[in-house]
């Protein structure tokens, strides 16, 4: 993002606190790239638990959008997403949650079963609306998500008595923050054998491969892209194309896409000394924005200063408002004398960063939310919200 000191003033203009700026256009360059470096031969669907704010811009680029609770359903239902664009997936489905989502979805969603409990439900709820419902059956990659591959063919082995449901294909994702080809090589090898153990023994054709592929990102100074590198991108296309499986394959992405396009704006509220060590106290913290794989600020994120900076560098450990001492952003940020009222802005946190930070920790606020695009400006998403009521008693006076 160009001018980013601007635009940051301007969206804290308002003296709402801290605030989050995700820029479409950064957002839209990565999707272009990633979709263009693996090739037209896979879709690239969104997984909207890694920023909700980009669902509506994710639309233009994806098939599908990946929905991995009901909070996040009723996201894209109240933004009156089309069914066939929606991919249900999530490790708890409650029933009533299911009847809900599948009133909606109807047969033209595309749903993940994690146990066989949700096929009854699936099951259940395609019975009563008539309808004949895709499902993924996902593979456990030795967790808690999914099931394993005898669970996967005990379930194909009485698929008859599933009159409703047909089997799509095979759901599977590993983990996150994945930076290994090495690794991608053998969770392939074990997607291939699975899928021909379903044709060989249950004489079933897998149609389809969701694949949620977990690429690992550089957050910090001085990482270089490991799996989102154009070379790294080719070898794993290179790995599919080399699969078995000739079915469609749909790969899921959102740390990937999104890291590099948002932005976390705090201020400068107080500057102290304590046993030699300079301070720098900012009215965020770690409830607020968390990098993944970050302990107490030691990895240094990248930050741009905008003040007036005058004097000699100096070393901040920058600290949030929490009380913790666990509260640290930067271990230590070495730039010209800060002041009071300058402002710290933190970058690549597009991707998960806004909501893996204890946000109700202490009743602080939930910040001010913009978007940012050459052509429409800045525009507010969402308001500043209090969070001292959801930690208020029903019976307090």
């Amino acid at each position: 993002m160009k001018n980013v000191t601007k635009i940051a003033r301007e969206a804290v203009a308002g003296g709402d606190g801290p605030c989050y700026i995700f820029d479409i256009d950064s957002f839209d360059s990565q999707y272009d790239y990633i979709k263009k470096t693996l090739g037209k031969d896979f879709a690239v669907n969104y997984c909207m638990k890694t920023n909700p704010f980009l669902v509506k811009e994710a639309l233009h680029w994806t098939d599908r959008i990946e929905v991995c609770s009901y909070g996040e359903f009723l996201i894209c239902k109240s933004m009156e997403i089309e069914p066939e664009r929606l991919l249900i997936s999530g490790v708890l489905k409650k029933k009533e949650e299911i009847q809900r989502i599948v009133e909606y979805g109807q047969d033209r969603a595309i749903y993940t079963a994690e146990s066989p409990l949700q096929l009854e439900y699936l099951q259940l709820y395609g019975e009563l609306f008539d309808l004949k419902l895709s499902v993924y059956l996902r593979l456990s990659s030795g967790n808690q998500f999914g099931m394993d591959e005898d669970t996967i063919l005990s379930c194909l082995g009485c698929w008859e008595e599933y009159t409703h449901l047909e089997f799509y294909g095979i759901h599977f994702f590993s983990g996150t923050q994945k930076h290994k080809l090495g690794k991608y090589e053998k969770e392939i090898r074990k997607l291939d054998d699975l899928i021909e153990r379903i044709e060989s023994e249950k004489g079933m054709q897998v149609g389809h491969l969701e694949y949620g592929t977990g690429f690992g990102v550089p957050y910090f100074k001085y990482q270089l892209p490991t799996m989102t590198g154009e070379e790294q991108l080719q070898a794993f296309a290179s790995l599919l194309h080399k699969m078995r499986f000739k079915g469609e394959i749909s790969l899921e992405m959102g740390r990937a896409l999104a890291y590099n396009c948002g932005y976390y704006v705090t201020k400068v509220c107080d500057l102290k000394e304590s046993n030699g060590k300079r301070y720098c106290i900012v009215d965020g913290g770690i409830h607020q924005i968390a990098y993944d794989g970050q302990i107490r600020g030691m990895y240094q994120p990248l930050v741009t200063v905008d003040g007036e900076q005058k004097g000699e560098e100096v070393s901040y450990m920058v600290c949030g408002s929490l009380c913790t001492g666990n509260d640290v952003l930067m271990a230590d940020l070495t730039c010209k004398e800060l002041a009071l009222g300058d402002y710290l802005i933190f970058e690549r946190v597009g991707a998960y960063s806004v909501y893996e930070g204890m946000s109700l920790f202490l009743s602080h606020e939930l910040p001010t939310v913009f978007s940012y695009s050459v052509k429409n400006g800045l525009q507010q998403m969402r308001r500043r919200i209090e969070s001292y009521p959801l930690n208020t008693p029903f019976n307090a006076r």
